[in-house]
Protein backbone atom coordinates (compact mmCIF):
# COMPACT_ATOMS: atom_id res chain seq x y z
CA UNK A 1 0.00 0.00 0.00
CA UNK A 2 1.49 3.30 -1.06
CA UNK A 3 2.27 5.86 1.73
CA UNK A 4 0.25 8.55 2.14
CA UNK A 5 2.66 11.52 1.04
CA UNK A 6 1.86 15.53 0.13
CA UNK A 7 1.17 14.06 -3.45
CA UNK A 8 -1.50 11.61 -3.12
CA UNK A 9 -3.43 12.69 0.04
CA UNK A 10 -6.65 13.74 -1.53
CA UNK A 11 -6.74 10.41 -3.38
CA UNK A 12 -7.08 8.75 -0.02
CA UNK A 13 -9.63 11.04 1.41
CA UNK A 14 -11.49 11.03 -1.32
CA UNK A 15 -12.27 7.36 -1.49
CA UNK A 16 -13.14 7.92 1.78
CA UNK A 17 -15.43 9.81 1.06
CA UNK A 18 -16.96 8.27 -1.64
CA UNK A 19 -17.51 4.81 0.27
CA UNK A 20 -18.77 7.25 3.39
CA UNK A 21 -21.85 8.37 0.72
CA UNK A 22 -22.37 4.94 -0.49
CA UNK A 23 -22.17 3.41 2.53
CA UNK A 24 -24.97 5.75 3.62
CA UNK A 25 -27.37 5.00 0.99
CA UNK A 26 -26.74 1.21 1.65
CA UNK A 27 -26.85 0.91 4.96
CA UNK A 28 -30.62 2.75 4.97
CA UNK A 29 -31.42 -1.22 4.26
CA UNK A 30 -30.67 -2.22 7.81
CA UNK A 31 -31.98 -2.11 10.61
CA UNK A 32 -31.70 0.93 13.06
CA UNK A 33 -29.40 -0.48 15.51
CA UNK A 34 -26.75 -1.44 13.07
CA UNK A 35 -27.46 1.63 11.34
CA UNK A 36 -26.15 3.44 14.26
CA UNK A 37 -23.20 1.54 14.54
CA UNK A 38 -22.41 1.47 11.21
CA UNK A 39 -22.39 5.39 11.24
CA UNK A 40 -20.25 5.99 13.97
CA UNK A 41 -17.63 3.33 12.85
CA UNK A 42 -17.74 5.30 9.15
CA UNK A 43 -17.24 9.00 11.02
CA UNK A 44 -14.63 7.87 13.20
CA UNK A 45 -13.10 6.50 10.08
CA UNK A 46 -13.24 9.45 8.16
CA UNK A 47 -11.84 11.50 11.01
CA UNK A 48 -9.15 9.76 11.16
CA UNK A 49 -7.89 9.40 7.55
CA UNK A 50 -8.57 12.93 7.06
CA UNK A 51 -6.04 13.26 10.21
CA UNK A 52 -3.61 11.52 8.16
CA UNK A 53 -4.29 13.04 5.03
CA UNK A 54 -4.61 16.19 5.05
CA UNK A 55 -1.43 18.61 5.79
CA UNK A 56 -1.94 20.05 9.03
CA UNK A 57 -0.26 21.76 11.95
CA UNK A 58 -0.54 19.68 15.79
CA UNK A 59 -3.04 21.33 17.18
CA UNK A 60 -5.76 20.37 14.66
CA UNK A 61 -4.74 17.06 14.84
CA UNK A 62 -5.39 17.15 18.31
CA UNK A 63 -8.85 18.88 18.04
CA UNK A 64 -9.50 15.95 15.58
CA UNK A 65 -8.63 13.46 18.45
CA UNK A 66 -10.68 15.14 21.26
CA UNK A 67 -13.33 15.04 19.12
CA UNK A 68 -13.24 11.24 18.19
CA UNK A 69 -13.04 10.50 22.13
CA UNK A 70 -16.01 13.26 22.87
CA UNK A 71 -17.63 11.34 19.51
CA UNK A 72 -16.88 7.84 21.79
CA UNK A 73 -18.68 8.97 24.98
CA UNK A 74 -22.10 9.88 23.01
CA UNK A 75 -21.71 6.31 21.07
CA UNK A 76 -21.32 4.81 24.92
CA UNK A 77 -24.55 7.70 26.05
CA UNK A 78 -26.54 6.27 23.80
CA UNK A 79 -26.09 2.67 24.72
CA UNK A 80 -26.72 3.65 28.41
CA UNK A 81 -29.57 6.52 27.48
CA UNK A 82 -32.70 6.45 25.19
CA UNK A 83 -31.11 8.70 22.07
CA UNK A 84 -31.68 12.84 23.40
CA UNK A 85 -31.99 16.05 21.54
CA UNK A 86 -29.31 17.18 22.96
CA UNK A 87 -26.97 14.33 22.65
CA UNK A 88 -27.52 14.59 18.42
CA UNK A 89 -27.56 18.14 18.22
CA UNK A 90 -23.77 17.82 20.12
CA UNK A 91 -22.57 15.10 17.86
CA UNK A 92 -24.13 17.09 14.80
CA UNK A 93 -22.03 20.38 15.92
CA UNK A 94 -18.70 17.94 16.44
CA UNK A 95 -19.45 17.29 12.98
CA UNK A 96 -20.27 20.53 11.46
CA UNK A 97 -16.84 21.58 13.36
CA UNK A 98 -14.83 18.71 11.35
CA UNK A 99 -16.08 19.58 8.00
CA UNK A 100 -15.61 23.05 8.64
CA UNK A 101 -11.69 23.03 9.72
CA UNK A 102 -11.37 19.77 7.22
CA UNK A 103 -12.47 22.47 4.36
CA UNK A 104 -10.40 24.87 5.57
CA UNK A 105 -7.25 22.68 5.50
CA UNK A 106 -8.16 21.74 1.85
CA UNK A 107 -8.79 24.99 0.64
CA UNK A 108 -5.24 26.02 1.78
CA UNK A 109 -3.19 22.92 0.40
CA UNK A 110 -5.05 23.95 -3.05
CA UNK A 111 -4.81 27.31 -3.56
CA UNK A 112 -1.41 27.19 -1.77
CA UNK A 113 -0.38 24.42 -4.53
CA UNK A 114 2.97 25.55 -7.08
CA UNK A 115 1.47 23.02 -9.17
CA UNK A 116 -1.56 21.76 -10.82
CA UNK A 117 -1.54 17.84 -11.18
CA UNK A 118 -4.07 15.55 -10.58
CA UNK A 119 -4.07 14.83 -6.64
CA UNK A 120 -5.07 18.72 -6.74
CA UNK A 121 -7.72 17.94 -9.12
CA UNK A 122 -9.21 15.00 -6.44
CA UNK A 123 -8.75 18.16 -4.14
CA UNK A 124 -11.23 20.30 -5.89
CA UNK A 125 -13.32 17.64 -5.91
CA UNK A 126 -12.88 16.66 -1.83
CA UNK A 127 -13.61 20.71 -1.20
CA UNK A 128 -16.91 19.89 -3.22
CA UNK A 129 -17.78 16.89 -1.02
CA UNK A 130 -17.18 19.04 2.31
CA UNK A 131 -19.31 21.73 1.40
CA UNK A 132 -21.91 19.00 0.89
CA UNK A 133 -21.49 17.86 3.77
CA UNK A 134 -21.42 20.91 6.14
CA UNK A 135 -24.94 22.12 4.66
CA UNK A 136 -26.02 18.20 5.08
CA UNK A 137 -25.52 18.81 8.46
CA UNK A 138 -26.81 22.03 8.61
CA UNK A 139 -30.15 20.56 7.70
CA UNK A 140 -30.01 17.46 9.86
CA UNK A 141 -29.37 20.47 12.74
CA UNK A 142 -32.24 22.48 11.20
CA UNK A 143 -34.62 19.32 11.25
CA UNK A 144 -34.05 18.66 14.87
CA UNK A 145 -35.04 22.25 15.92
CA UNK A 146 -37.91 22.54 12.72
CA UNK A 147 -39.17 18.86 12.52
CA UNK A 148 -41.79 20.15 9.63
CA UNK A 149 -39.11 22.52 7.76
CA UNK A 150 -38.35 20.13 4.56
CA UNK A 151 -41.26 18.48 2.24
CA UNK A 152 -40.12 15.25 1.83
CA UNK A 153 -38.18 14.85 4.93
CA UNK A 154 -39.66 12.99 8.05
CA UNK A 155 -38.53 13.83 11.21
CA UNK A 156 -36.35 10.67 12.05
CA UNK A 157 -33.51 10.28 14.14
CA UNK A 158 -30.86 12.07 11.85
CA UNK A 159 -28.83 8.98 11.03
CA UNK A 160 -31.73 7.49 9.56
CA UNK A 161 -31.98 10.88 7.38
CA UNK A 162 -28.70 11.06 6.55
CA UNK A 163 -28.25 9.90 3.24
CA UNK A 164 -31.63 11.53 2.47
CA UNK A 165 -30.13 14.74 3.46
CA UNK A 166 -26.42 14.13 1.80
CA UNK A 167 -28.37 13.76 -1.59
CA UNK A 168 -30.43 16.59 -1.11
CA UNK A 169 -27.13 18.53 -0.07
CA UNK A 170 -25.37 17.96 -3.19
CA UNK A 171 -28.68 18.46 -5.63
CA UNK A 172 -28.58 21.65 -4.00
CA UNK A 173 -25.05 22.71 -4.40
CA UNK A 174 -25.22 21.17 -7.81
CA UNK A 175 -28.50 23.29 -8.82
CA UNK A 176 -29.93 19.98 -9.87
CA UNK A 177 -33.36 20.63 -8.16
CA UNK A 178 -35.30 17.64 -8.68
CA UNK A 179 -37.72 18.78 -6.22
CA UNK A 180 -38.40 15.16 -4.41
CA UNK A 181 -37.21 17.29 -1.35
CA UNK A 182 -37.44 21.05 -0.91
CA UNK A 183 -37.51 23.75 2.28
CA UNK A 184 -40.96 24.60 3.84
CA UNK A 185 -40.16 27.45 5.92
CA UNK A 186 -38.20 30.55 5.41
CA UNK A 187 -35.13 29.52 7.80
CA UNK A 188 -35.08 26.24 5.54
CA UNK A 189 -35.13 28.23 2.51
CA UNK A 190 -32.27 30.42 3.20
CA UNK A 191 -30.25 28.18 4.12
CA UNK A 192 -31.25 25.92 0.57
CA UNK A 193 -30.59 29.14 -1.25
CA UNK A 194 -27.54 29.90 0.23
CA UNK A 195 -26.14 26.61 -0.37
CA UNK A 196 -27.31 27.14 -4.31
CA UNK A 197 -25.23 30.50 -5.20
CA UNK A 198 -21.91 28.75 -3.00
CA UNK A 199 -22.46 25.80 -5.38
CA UNK A 200 -22.66 28.22 -8.82
CA UNK A 201 -19.54 30.54 -7.26
CA UNK A 202 -17.16 27.56 -5.99
CA UNK A 203 -17.07 26.06 -10.29
CA UNK A 204 -16.71 29.59 -11.16
CA UNK A 205 -13.86 30.86 -8.17
CA UNK A 206 -11.52 27.07 -7.76
CA UNK A 207 -12.25 25.77 -11.20
CA UNK A 208 -10.70 28.87 -12.71
CA UNK A 209 -8.00 29.13 -10.13
CA UNK A 210 -6.93 25.68 -10.84
CA UNK A 211 -6.80 26.93 -14.73
CA UNK A 212 -4.90 29.93 -14.23
CA UNK A 213 -2.60 28.42 -12.15
CA UNK A 214 -2.04 25.29 -14.31
CA UNK A 215 -1.39 28.10 -17.36
CA UNK A 216 1.18 29.75 -15.15
CA UNK A 217 2.94 26.38 -14.48
CA UNK A 218 3.32 26.22 -18.83
CA UNK A 219 4.35 29.48 -18.88
CA UNK A 220 7.17 29.14 -16.61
Amino acid sequence: MTKISHENNFTYLFSALVTLFFSMSALTYIESIWLSNAVEILIVSILFISVRSLKSDKSWKFTVYIMMFFLLIIFISNKIFENTTIIDISHLFILLFFFVGSLRLSYRQILTSKEVNSNMIIGSLVLYFFLALIWATLYLLLLIFFPEGFNGLESLPWKENFSKVIYFSFATLTTLGYGDISPKNPISQFFVYAEAIVGVFYMAIIVSSLVSASLENKKN
